[in-house]
């Protein structure tokens, strides 16, 4: 059975439970893929996603940075139409073999088809689904919801950003180390109530570390100082002849072993402690110059911190792999951040007698678990990229121009019509048979038929407005998931998402309002209405209706707010059977 991808991330610490119901609570409400939306609340990195989804679909990947060095005769293999049914984008030929990256490798039929129309054995690779909306947008012209487009954005911003901010963690940390009573007041201040003093922090934590070193205390053999050492092993004699009687076989390298000795010490005395708690509130104070704590809700932090150190510090030795793992899913730091204060971390080792490992020196030494298995996930296609790919052999009778695929595609993909639909089937629909976001849409505008001759629903994600469904007079669905409106600048929807109101009223003359309505074909209704749809008292969706150009909305639409406040209702039964696939999050756990 297939391992859900949310489950295997939170299994290795990924993300937590609480991000995990997060994302499904954005996947219900803004559609697209779990990854995806745990790629836009920056929960993890696509690099990351990528290889996670490769184990789910036990498929390889692809390196990001290959992707700009995709053959142009290789993308001509696959005919439009296939790459956009089946989110499918040839990247390589290789003889018979055509590797292929998709969002969902595993689906019924996909290959089978591929095959088919290309006589070529089909290499199915996988890749988020972000980015396969990206190459098909790029490679074909096949555009998907800007939102999608807008998450590639973020991460993008992201990682350019990142630099900058780990810049001005790095200055701080080449300054001068503040007085510890500054040090201190410094530390209360950014952590405001969230944040205890150190001194609190270790009268919470004393029992819970006593208890644990308590548990890694061993009682060593008793030490025998009359007796000298054994002999070193070189001075061993390495005569197979068995010793005299009189003299003792030699020891093997075995734990101590008792030997005679003359008076003993009457007790044992214990290894000395693993310094648990200087260790851990080292590594806290450290975090706290990296700013970590702005990322990271302190409790989250010290909570960590208690399980790590104490559960991982041994022989003097403290791994980091863990806490990497940790400040790059929970704090959303990149590699070159996280490696930044790894370095300022292992500095903390000699005044604390211990070693901080990192996980580059965990790899000298010995295989990092997952490393190798990681490797095995991605394929390399410098080699095969700069090679002339072979050439097309007779039995490939299905190529055709882009311009005459696209002209194909135009012609036959007719959209279907949105049936309309009564007060009373709508309202049924909406509360028990609507399976996912676009469902509710379409039962939503069925019944907006009734009373707009065009209508469309709008996602609001922070201050941004995404076209998301649409039909009426000169308006396809296509066209409406082009629309972007900002809401940094004046206009309607920017009035309706800061007052969480309806809107009854002209469109007023400001540049913003003029490109939605240029983007809908250039009618210009006297009057609109738009009705904000709040789930926990934010704006999520705007429904917009008119009645097209030079006409007035009707303002008598009762039914149609009733409905539009059963949608959240029918969010949060959406959100539970969504939450059913994932067992980590079931019954309110996270």
């Amino acid at each position: 059975m297939k391992q859900e991808l949310g489950q295997m991330l939170v299994q290795e610490k990924l993300i937590t439970e609480g991000q995990l119901k997060e994302a499904v609570y954005n996947q219900v409400i803004f559609g697209g893929k779990l990854g995806t939306n745990l790629l836009e609340l920056g929960y993890i990195d696509e690099e990351i996603l990528a290889r996670f989804l490769a184990r789910q679909h036990r498929v390889k990947s692809i390196r990001l940075e290959d992707l700009s060095k995709i053959h142009p005769s290789v993308l001509k293999l696959l005919p439009r139409k296939l790459v956009e049914k089946y989110q499918a984008v040839p990247v390589q030929l290789d003889g018979k073999k055509l590797y292929v990256v998709m969002s969902n490798p595993s689906e019924m039929g996909a290959l089978s088809e591929l095959s088919f129309v290309t006589g070529k054995v089909i290499v199915p690779l996988v890749l988020p689904e972000v980015r396969i909306f990206e190459l098909l947008n790029r490679c074909y012209g096949i555009g998907r919801e800007l939102r999608y487009i807008n998450v590639a954005m973020m991460a993008a911003e992201r990682k350019a950003k990142a630099p900058k901010a780990i810049g001005k963690i790095a200055s701080k940390k080449m300054e001068k180390p503040p007085p510890e009573n500054v040090l201190k007041q410094k530390i209360k201040a950014e952590g405001r109530a969230e944040l205890i003093s150190e001194q609190e922090y270790e009268q919470l934590t004393s029992e819970y570390y006593q208890s644990k070193q308590e548990e890694m205390c061993v009682q060593p053999p008793p030490p025998v100082p009359p007796v000298p050492e054994p002999p070193p092993p070189e001075k061993v004699s390495p005569a197979p002849a068995p010793p005299a009687p009189t003299v003792p076989p030699a020891r093997t390298p075995e734990p101590p072993a008792p030997i005679p000795k003359p008076a003993p010490p009457p007790a044992a005395e214990p290894t000395p402690e693993q310094p648990v708690r200087p260790v851990a509130h080292a590594i806290y104070k450290e975090l706290f110059k990296a700013e970590v704590n702005t990322r990271i809700p302190v409790q989250r932090l010290q909570e960590f911190l208690k399980n790590y150190v104490s559960s991982e510090l041994k022989d003097f030795a403290l791994p980091l792999k863990s806490l990497s793992n940790f400040l790059a899913s929970e704090a959303g730091l990149l590699p070159d951040q996280v490696a930044r204060i790894m370095d300022e971390l292992v500095k903390l080792g000699p005044p604390l007698s211990v070693r901080l490992v990192t996980v580059a020196e965990a790899a000298a030494t010995e295989a990092v678990p997952g490393t190798e298995a990681a490797e095995e996930e991605v394929v390399e296609l410098d080699e095969m990229i700069e090679l002339e790919p072979v050439p097309e052999e007779p039995e490939v009778q299905y190529l055709e121009e882009p311009e005459q695929i696209q002209e194909e595609v135009v012609e036959e993909e007719a959209e279907p019509e949105i049936p309309q639909l009564s007060f009373a089937d709508a309202t049924k629909e909406l509360m028990g048979k609507t399976r996912d976001r676009d469902d509710l849409a379409k039962t939503v505008l069925g019944f907006a038929k009734s009373v707009f001759k065009r209508a469309v629903l709008f996602t609001v994600r922070g201050d941004q407005v995404f076209g998301w469904f649409g039909q009426g007079e000169g308006i396809t669905v296509k066209q409406v998931q082009k629309l972007f409106i900002p809401l940094k600048e004046p206009s309607v929807f920017k009035t309706v998402v800061q007052l969480s109101c309806h809107y009854l009223g002209p469109v007023l003359a400001q540049p913003e309002n003029q490109k939605f309505l240029d983007a809908l074909g250039g009618a210009k209704p006297n009057s609109v209405f738009l009705i904000p749809i709040i789930w926990k008292e934010k704006v999520v969706y705007i429904l917009y209706g008119d009645n097209g150009h030079g006409q007035n909305a009707p303002f008598d639409i009762g039914e149609l707010l009733i409905l539009a406040q059963r949608l959240p209702a029918a969010i949060e039964r959406l959100i539970e059977e969504k939450k059913k696939q994932y067992s980590v999050i079931q019954g309110g756990k996270a």
